[in-house]
């Protein structure tokens, strides 16, 4: 739990027990905050308890906040306390509470930061999802992490996460992949010409494909029939999903579950969830409105089954199944919702790429029909991924098979820095990936910039050791001495910086916004840095002084503080903590 959190319990009992009486109730605890102020100079902590209660007391915010006021200084923690503009309160807190907080720290290694405001609710995060018909892209890349990265932080919240890939197995995309397999198939006894027509997937991976095929059963599926075509539809599917599982190795995401869409179909999952949806009079028959965006595929002006996704927030009601009975790919999209729904999850999260953002409306309601408002799901959406190469922005063409693969980034730059750079911007922000760049090794380059101040930490403990006898720098000897030489105001910052991490980890949670680890991460690293390079003008700073044994045992305590807490941020984002810098 954060110090924020503790102050807001104590804050809140000040209210229950001393300014409110006669008019708290137990909404109180969620009508104020405790924060940090926007600038340093208002202190440590912030809360608008005055601003925000004032008026259930009938009070003026001043008056209210001189109340509250008066009781925070009887607190042995308080440095000082003042009121702000219309009634925040912004208070500074004594050294002894910092150092109580750093050796919380120190007690809990990498427990620190652990919560339990998950409260062992079941979730499930659906992300990736990407159609089986090619590898992974770079673009796919993003969604990958962002998606794995938040499972950890809210397992690490108390959340039990279930990590789900679903396989849009069935529809057009999949008869086009098998149609262009069958082209690249017969090509290699020629049969076909080199030319590929605009309806075929041009890629050339599926060379590769057929070349399997080839290999394994030489011309036996050669022969055109239905018994051909799906066997060459079923290895295909299979040869491409091993592909996406191997990729996603490599980048360090493994999922708990691949849901395939086509037993949906198979299992009568979508009949049956269209089923209830008629019990429930959500389903009627109708001609759909034309789209306006992209789905022009979906729409035919004739009478077909629509979905009341209008009484649910939806801007239009949605069609379900077309006049020739076929299900549309949204309703297989309830229907998976659905199954979701009854395999236990009242919550659920799903993380798409850039150009499904129109449907997030349209499933939002669905789910909230389907689950009868039982549920909740968040929709995440992953902005593009711009590749640079040498100054020059990479064009890619889906259409005409050029695309940066996610396998070509792994070998060229690696898991640590793939992963990192794709949470340093907001999911809804685009960011530029420079190929270069990224492997550098200078304060620019984010990465390098965190894992070197890990390493850092790691040379200073190896030279302690050179140094002192083993048993007074012990950990156990570290963590339990007083700190009583931690007195300098820049050791004191690292420190302020180094416990902000559980409410970080919280609010990435909250929020569902992982990129405030990135964030955090490189302030930590450029407040240790910045110690480091004081000690380099005067000796009196640095972390280990010879002649001191007392202040360089307390130091080395802020030395594993940074440690763990970096550490304990890079796994969350699946990134290794170096010990060494090559």
């Amino acid at each position: 739990m954060s110090y924020y959190n503790n102050l807001k319990s104590d804050i809140n009992k000040i209210l229950k027990t001393k300014v409110m009486k006669d008019t708290y109730r137990k909404e109180v605890v969620n009508m104020f905050q405790v924060s940090q102020p926007p600038k340093e100079k208002f202190g440590d902590v912030s809360t608008n308890a005055a601003f925000s209660l004032s008026k259930l007391s009938k009070t003026n915010p001043k008056i209210f906040a001189e109340k509250i006021i008066k009781e925070l200084k009887k607190e042995n923690y308080i440095e000082d306390v003042k009121i702000e503009g219309s009634g925040f309160i912004n208070f500074s807190l004594k050294r002894n509470f910092w150092i109580n907080e750093i050796k919380k720290v120190l007690n809990q290694k990498d427990k620190y930061g652990e919560s339990n405001i998950g409260n062992s609710k079941k979730i499930v995060i659906e992300f990736v999802s990407a159609n089986p018909t090619g590898p992974l892209h770079i673009g796919h890349c993003r969604g990958a992490v962002y998606g794995d990265v938040l499972s950890n932080i809210m397992k690490k919240s108390g959340y039990k996460v279930h990590k789900e890939y679903y396989i849009n197995d069935t529809g057009s995309q999949i008869e086009k992949l098998t149609n262009s397999v069958i082209y690249r198939y017969q090509e290699l006894f020629n049969k076909k010409e080199n030319k590929i027509d605009n309806s075929l997937y041009p890629g050339e991976y599926l060379i590769d494909l057929a070349k399997e095929l080839k290999k394994k059963y030489g011309k036996k599926y050669i022969k055109e029939s239905k018994e051909n075509y799906y066997f060459i539809q079923s290895f295909s599917l299979k040869w491409i999903l091993d592909l996406i599982k191997k990729d996603l190795n490599l980048l360090g995401v493994n999922f708990d579950s691949f849901f395939s869409e086509n037993n949906l179909v198979k299992k009568n999952k979508i009949s049956k969830c269209m089923n209830f949806l008629k019990k429930k009079k959500l389903i009627y028959k109708g001609i759909p409105e034309k789209p306006k965006g992209g789905d022009v595929d979906e729409w035919e002006p004739r009478e077909q089954y629509l979905f009341k996704s209008t009484k649910f927030g939806d801007d239009v009601d949605r069609s379900l199944q077309k006049f020739d009975g076929e299900y549309t790919y949204f309703a297989k999209d309830v229907a998976y919702h659905f199954d979701k729904y009854n395999r236990g999850y009242s919550s659920m999260i799903n993380v798409w790429g850039a150009d499904h953002g129109g449907y997030i409306k349209r499933l939002s309601s669905a789910v909230n029909a389907i689950t009868e408002k039982k549920a909740d799901i968040s929709i995440k959406v992953c902005q593009m991924v711009k590749v640079i190469n040498n100054k020059k922005k990479l064009k890619m063409s889906k259409r005409e098979g050029k695309f940066v693969s996610l396998n070509d980034v792994l070998n060229d730059v690696g898991r640590d820095v793939t992963r990192f750079i794709m949470l340093l911007r907001k999911n809804n922000e685009d960011i530029d990936f420079d190929l270069q760049k990224v492997t550098e090794e200078s304060k620019d380059n984010p990465v390098f910039y965190v894992q070197y101040a890990h390493a850092r930490c790691c040379s200073v403990l190896r030279e302690a050791n050179k140094h002192f006898n083993k048993n007074e720098i012990s950990f156990e000897k570290i963590k339990n001495n007083s700190f009583k030489e931690i007195v300098d105001k820049n050791e004191i910052s690292i420190i302020k910086e180094i416990v902000k991490w559980p409410k970080i980890l919280e609010d990435s949670t909250n929020y569902h916004e992982p990129h405030r680890i990135t964030f955090f991460l490189q302030s930590l690293a450029a407040k240790f840095h910045s110690f480091w390079n004081y000690g380099k003008i005067d000796p009196s700073k640095r972390f280990l002084n010879i002649d001191n044994k007392d202040l360089s045992i307390s130091r080395l305590g802020l030395i594993y503080s940074v440690k763990i807490v970096i550490s304990n941020g890079l796994n969350l984002l699946g990134v290794k903590p170096l010990n060494v810098m090559k």
